[in-house]
């Protein structure tokens, strides 16, 4: 029977060995190609992974390498073009944000379908490689919320790339400026909510008929700017990230702070929130990816669209 990390660790008082690793002008533009289908078992990746695991897998395996920085910007860091791991497509993070615009609904399966197929995913069991800018501690928040999008598209087979591509570019390995052409897929997909909060459940804790409880993300000058919900235990999501290079800090560390936060992760749900998503997925990827408590659930508006969900209702109501 499978035993859950952090229970686990939180029954033994035994600490872990590590984060797991892979495998012990307008002139004409080239592009590079997409991966093609792969030749060789595609291999089951851990959620996190480092630039040489990275390296080490597009060795054995057909990889689909996700960039999520903006194309062009003045930070190379941020920018695509400046150069990125060959053969990584572009797909930004905004565009996977904006799925979440409607403060009222959550994404139909047509807009979410219509994403998964511009960015060529195929959901053939192929590793997806998340990789963000590096820049802050937010950009690792943005990796995790695009994989806790495709979890909940249907993808299995996920990781990011930890310290994202400063880390791959401090490691000295091969950047390309090269694009990669998407060839776009037909893939449908079905938004699987276990992993989502909507606001009628984050209304149904607030008002004692769900059990649930809240975890607020965001760091204490947040928090002091716009107060937490009520009720509402408190994990920073910026104490599980690294300011050098948004790297995951070591795994007996997000343990430890999953544990001070005092909640009950065994048996009730957990609902992690902040002010526009990135910091909660933070926290629902280290405690559900990493940690492996499994009823732990991202309110993927959060506080931004929850007040403007707000003022339109009462529009309508008045």
């Amino acid at each position: 029977m499978h035993k859950r990390k952090f229970l686990s660790l939180c029954a033994t008082g035994l600490a872990l060995s590590g984060i797991p690793a892979f495998a012990q002008t307008r002139a004409a533009v080239s592009f590079e190609p997409v991966p093609v289908a792969p030749v060789v078992p595609q291999v089951q990746i851990p959620p996190l992974l480092g630039p040489n695991d990275l390296m080490n897998l597009k060795k054995v395996s057909t990889p689909y390498v996700l960039d999520i920085r903006n194309k062009k910007t003045r930070s190379a860091l941020y920018s695509y073009s400046a150069g990125h791991i060959r053969e990584a497509v572009n797909v930004p993070y905004g565009q996977w944000r904006a799925l979440w615009n409607d403060p009222l609904s959550v994404p139909t399966d047509a807009a979410l379908s219509a994403l998964i197929q511009r960015a060529g995913l195929q959901q053939d069991g192929a590793p997806i490689v998340i990789v963000h800018s590096s820049a802050g501690k937010g950009n690792f928040g943005s990796a995790a919320f695009v994989y806790w999008t495709l979890k909940s598209a249907g993808f299995e087979n996920l990781a990011i790339l930890n310290g994202g591509i400063k880390g791959w570019k401090d490691a000295g390995l091969e950047m390309s400026k090269k694009p990669t052409r998407i060839t776009p897929s037909t893939t449908e997909v079905t938004l699987n909510t276990k992993w989502l909060a909507t606001h009628q459940d984050v209304d149904a804790v607030l008002d004692g008929t769900s059990t649930a409880q809240l975890l607020d993300a965001r760091p204490l000058h947040q928090i002091m700017e716009n107060a937490s919900l009520d009720g509402s235990f408190a994990l920073n999501a910026e104490e599980l990230v690294s300011g050098k290079g948004a790297t995951a800090v070591d795994d007996n560390s997000i343990f430890m702070r999953i544990k001070k936060a005092d909640l009950d992760w065994e048996y009730n749900e957990v609902i992690t929130y902040c002010n526009n998503g990135a910091l909660a997925a933070v926290d629902w990827f280290m405690a559900s990816e990493i940690a492996e408590i499994p009823n732990v659930r991202i309110y993927a508006h959060s506080l931004s669209a929850r007040q403007r969900a707000q003022s339109l209702w009462n529009k309508a109501t008045n």
